[in-house]
Formats: structure tokens, sequence, C-alpha cells
């Protein structure tokens, strides 16, 4: 298992402009790492639902890499959601799966060991999807190995999909959103939309 806490870290001493979509528990501890305009806390949207917004956001901004850091519970929530992300598979979306086989944000409850998630995404289309057919599903055990894969992922034609087993021992700090129409803004302006 990969403490949570350093793939956030690895992530951000590795990023520089790409869009970074956070959701559930992620919102809390990302802001600890990251204060970036491009950060956008998709919490109060909809659970689950984090990736649908960072597929649009992808799809309206190529150039620009997006990443969402996706909950496997929230994933079982809108597991429609694969199969769009298969459709049309931006070469430019991360999905940097956080797989903790529990329902984190509503207490913690386990769900079965049964699911298979890299079997879910593959049959959804996300491996070799994409303009070029090069979407990837893959499965990183090690902070090592996240850290080798890192410059390979922010820069190479995806979309991927890469399950992180992670578990978390760090604090998780208290809930401290902004209003969620100021976000929207910051985010806007970051991108020069307004």
């Amino acid at each position: 298992m990969i403490e949570r806490m350093d793939v956030f870290r690895a992530l951000t001493a590795r990023r520089t402009d790409e869009i970074v979509v956070i959701t559930m528990s992620a919102t809390r501890q990302w802001p600890v790492v990251s204060k970036s305009d491009l950060d956008f806390d998709f919490l109060a949207f909809g659970m689950g639902h984090a990736g649908d917004f960072a597929l649009g956001l992808a799809l309206a901004r190529p150039e620009r890499k997006t990443i969402v850091f996706k909950g496997d519970g929230g994933q079982l929530m809108s597991l429609g959601s694969l199969v769009t992300k298969g459709a049309y598979a931006p070469g430019n979306l991360l999905v940097l799966f956080l797989e903790n086989r529990t329902y984190e944000t509503t207490g913690g409850q386990p769900f079965s060991e049964r699911v298979d998630f890299d079997t879910l995404a593959r049959g959804a289309g996300i491996e070799g999807g994409g303009a070029t057919g090069k979407g990837k599903v893959e499965r990183i055990e090690t902070l090592a190995a996240f850290e080798e894969a890192l410059p390979r992922l922010l820069t190479e034609e995806g979309p991927h999909f890469v399950i992180l087993p992670v578990e978390n021992n760090e604090e998780v700090p208290t809930i401290s959103h902004s209003l969620h129409s100021g976000r929207v803004r910051t985010l806007r302006k970051a991108l020069g939309v307004d």
C-alpha cells in the first residue's frame, strides 16, 4: 500500500500547469501540499462524479493535461461514467484512482474484495482508447514505481487510468471549503476563460 499523502507530494513535486480535480477525502489533504489556482475541489457538486467533471475539462482544454484523483468508493457510485471515459478517451486525461477498498467519506465501510477495477476500466474501453489508441489501464503498487512513472504519465498521450492501492496514516485536516462559485471563478480565471 502507498501512503496517500506521499502520492500527493510526489505529484506536486513534478506538476507544472496541469489541472487537478480532487474530491471526497482528497479534498481535505490535497490543499496541504498544493495551493494552485488550477486545483478544483469538486466535493459539493456530486459524490462520485469528479471524474465526469475532469473528463469535460479534458475535452474542453485538449492542450492541457487534466488529472483527477478518483476514489474507488466514488467510482462504484458512478460505474457508467467509465464507459463515457472509454468512449471519448481524451489523450490528456489522467485518472489517479485511489483504491483503499472502503467508502471512506461515509465512515470507512468496506466493500467487496471481489471488485476488479482493472477489468472494469478495460471493459469500459479505456485501454486502447484515445485518438491514437494509446489509452492505458495500469496498476502501480509502490511509491517508487509511481515516482518513476510520473514523468511519463504527465507527458504521454493517454488517457491513463492508474490504480494506486493507498492507505492513509496521516492527519486528515478538517474541511475548510470556500464558496463553490468562488472556486469556479478561480479556475476559469486560471484557464483564461474570464
